[in-house]
């Protein structure tokens, strides 16, 4: 016999582990800020494919993402024409969009000027990172933008991996 669906929600899924208490932080966007931690709702945030300095495959696939339901995208910042590209994708993206940073410490502070709403920096695979910790810090903090330390062990320095 099959049960009948009349119009009742579903109760929600048991969660699997408890939450961590984390810190909420906001994730500005003119139009869909997005709180993330501490008590705010679990937010899906995917990462674009596309070459970020090709600005519109990059902005057809944020606009695809969010009719999805993404919440927010990281783009990845490689290269100075990515950096380039990240002042008219934040502007224009509906979601707010993290920065993800490679190589150089300067596509950092390039993508707070550009509007971006996170950075998210990976130190093993950006020379002289070290040395800039408190610049980026400050810049960040006095621009209201969050950055994530992200490390995987792919991209470890050498130095890194040994501590």
């Amino acid at each position: 016999m099959t049960s009948l669906n009349l119009g009742m929600p579903a109760a929600p899924p048991v969660p699997l582990a408890p939450r961590r208490k984390t810190r909420q932080l906001l994730l500005n966007h003119p139009t869909h800020p997005v709180l993330v931690g501490g008590d705010a709702p679990i937010s899906v945030q995917s990462m674009a494919t596309t070459l970020t300095a090709d600005v519109d495959s990059t902005l057809q696939q944020i606009a695809e993402l969010t009719a999805s339901g993404c919440q927010i995208v990281r783009v990845a910042v490689p290269s100075q024409d990515d950096v380039e590209a990240l002042p008219a994708i934040a502007k224009k993206s509906g979601i707010p969009v993290i920065a993800d940073i490679h190589f150089q410490p300067k596509y950092v502070f390039a993508a707070i000027d550009a509007g971006c709403a996170g950075v998210r920096v990976n130190p093993g695979n950006i020379r002289a990172f070290d040395d800039k910790v408190k610049d980026i810090a400050k810049a960040a903090g006095d621009a209201g933008i969050p950055i994530r330390i992200g490390v995987n062990a792919g991209s470890l320095d050498k130095r890194l991996l040994e501590k």
